[in-house]
């Protein structure tokens, strides 16, 4: 049985928050994985890139998490989306350790000492690892979303161009 939801994470100005809070995740996971890799190459605007990594990383985090609450809210109201739901799930643990990753190299990679040097080098691999995964499971997180709320109600182009010229 579907039920209103209520609570922070539900309803915006009477709209729900997920289909709005998603675009943020959509956009900052990306932005940061770019931002980072920029910061790696770029060692000359290493200093700005890394402040704006974890920034969007931090971002991309809250706002997975968010995603993931007003989700929950969201079902409640219309039913289990199936597969959006468990991929979105996994997008918030990738996003969380993303942000954890990327602002240990940012604080280690500010330093020259042989120890730092190993855990910069160490956590630029794994943040750019486990980022590339979020952006991939954000990506299909998102797809199946948009399919489970569209398919069926939207038809394709081809689909209204044929009806509307029969041979």
């Amino acid at each position: 049985m579907v039920v209103a939801s209520g609570g922070v994470f539900d309803l915006v100005f009477g709209l729900p928050l997920h289909p709005l809070v998603v675009h943020a995740v959509a956009i900052m996971i990306p932005l940061a994985v770019v931002i980072l890799l920029a910061a790696l190459v770029l060692p000359r605007a290493r200093s700005v890139l890394r402040v704006l990594a974890v920034l969007f990383s931090l971002i991309g985090a809250v706002s997975a998490w968010v995603a993931e609450q007003s989700g929950e809210a969201l079902e409640n109201r219309v039913g289990y989306p199936g597969e959006h739901a468990e991929l979105g799930e996994i997008v918030t643990p990738l996003a969380m350790a993303f942000f954890v990753l990327t602002t240990v190299w940012a604080l280690s990679s500010r330093s020259n000492k042989p120890s730092a040097v190993v855990v910069s080098r160490l956590s630029a691999i794994a943040a750019l690892s486990v980022g590339v995964a979020a952006v991939v499971l954000t990506v299909l997180a998102g797809h199946s979303g948009a399919a489970a709320t569209w398919e069926g109600r939207v038809v394709a182009q081809s689909a209204v161009a044929a009806s509307a010229h029969p041979l």
